[in-house]
């Protein structure tokens, strides 16, 4: 408009410059108008230049947003399916990796109280994974795959201990300790996967080794600066995560457990999940073995009596582990569950995924032998 109004003035210059001044003679009145001319022409060039100096990258904006635009309408445009063509799709089973819960592409979450044993059950999983073999006596690598076991929190030393005794040998299992990364960067670089840099350096090294499974431990170590309970701090974790699912990518999430038992912070981060298995304390372990237990709180690839809780034992007597599973009587999982403080029926029935009556049923047998009572409802230990 401020360009539009120069041009205007400029014109109306031209068209009376006689009359501006008419008590001038005529040669000094032409001199004078031509002065007028000369600063309207000038004030306009200079506006011009600074408005296509402002206007210039609105102009290629708008051009590549429409652009853009043209290009994801395209996209979706070719995405777009009816049921009838849905269905007609040859779409390839995803391979099982670890029968009978975990397949490809999956985002899955182990989690448990500090010491319980989080890292062992990932390592094992890694190794079973790795070596194309089972784990215990209840889960079952049919494939080698290769897996990259990220530690954010152990020390180097104990970490390489630990593969000793699990006996992880395999060319397809790989390591990235934190420690390493630190030095090996001339002490520079600190890990912290909430850094997108990093997120972009970390998928790119993946695709390029052919890493088909990648274990986190864990999630409050490698992602700093992130707050736990707030959940749009997880956008900053998890659209990383969804790539690194599209590209063929495992992801296997090892988390805290809060005072409550339950997986620390924000629910947000178990929205995606396709399985997460909870650990809890089994108390009769010793100073050559470590036992705890599993139990799967989400399952999308299975039934849930296809992956029933587990009792595992870590045996290191002799310098090797001897890993064995049995399964977990979820009457005595329920039982863990009211010495541990849980009192309420719906609670215990969702967290086993029986029916409140079951659960009813198994706390007067409970009751009757003495191991609980029941006050208003509520299962108080005996």
């Amino acid at each position: 408009m401020l360009i539009c109004a120069l041009e205007n003035a400029l014109l109306h210059t031209r068209e009376n410059q006689s009359a501006r001044n008419p008590s001038l003679p005529r040669p000094l009145r032409i001199m004078s108008a031509s002065k007028e001319l000369t600063k309207a022409e000038e004030a306009l060039a200079r506006e011009r230049m600074e408005a296509g100096i402002q206007n210039g990258p609105r102009l290629l904006e708008a051009t590549e947003n429409e652009e853009n635009k043209s290009a994801l309408e395209s996209a979706f445009a070719a995405s777009l399916a009816s049921a009838p063509a849905f269905l007609a799709q040859e779409i390839p089973e995803r391979a099982t990796y670890l029968s009978p819960f975990f397949r490809e592409g999956d985002y899955g979450i182990l989690f448990a109280p500090r010491g319980v044993g989080k890292s062992w059950l990932s390592l094992l999983m890694g190794k079973a994974l790795s070596e194309g073999m089972g784990v215990g006596q209840h889960w079952e690598a049919p494939l080698k795959q290769k897996c990259l076991y990220l530690d954010s929190e152990m020390n180097i030393a104990d970490l390489q201990k630990r593969c000793e005794l699990l006996d992880i040998r395999s060319p397809q299992f790989h390591v990235l300790s934190h420690e390493s990364l630190f030095e090996r960067s001339n002490d520079e670089i600190t890990l912290n996967l909430a850094d997108p840099s990093q997120q972009i350096a970390l998928l790119g090294l993946c695709e390029t080794e052919g890493v088909k499974v990648l274990i986190l431990d864990n999630l409050s170590t490698a992602f700093r600066g992130l707050n736990e309970n707030e959940s749009d701090s997880w956008e900053r974790v998890g659209p990383w995560l969804l790539d690194l699912r599209r590209r063929g990518i495992a992801v296997v999430l090892v988390c805290h457990a809060g005072r409550n038992g339950l997986i620390r912070g924000t629910s947000r981060r178990e929205d995606a999940a396709h399985w997460i298995v909870s650990l809890e304390e089994s108390g009769d372990g010793d100073e050559s073995s470590h036992q705890f237990k599993t139990r799967f709180t989400k399952c999308r690839n299975c039934p849930a009596a296809d992956a029933p809780p587990l009792l595992w034992k870590i045996d290191t007597t002799g310098g090797r582990a001897e890993v064995t599973t049995e399964t977990y009587d979820p009457k005595s999982q329920m039982l863990d569950m009211i010495l541990g403080g849980m009192t309420s029926a719906s609670d215990i029935a969702n967290e086993l995924g029986k029916a409140k009556g079951t659960i009813s049923k198994w706390a007067k047998t409970l009751q009757s032998d003495g191991k609980i009572r029941i006050n208003n409802g509520r299962y108080m230990p005996a």
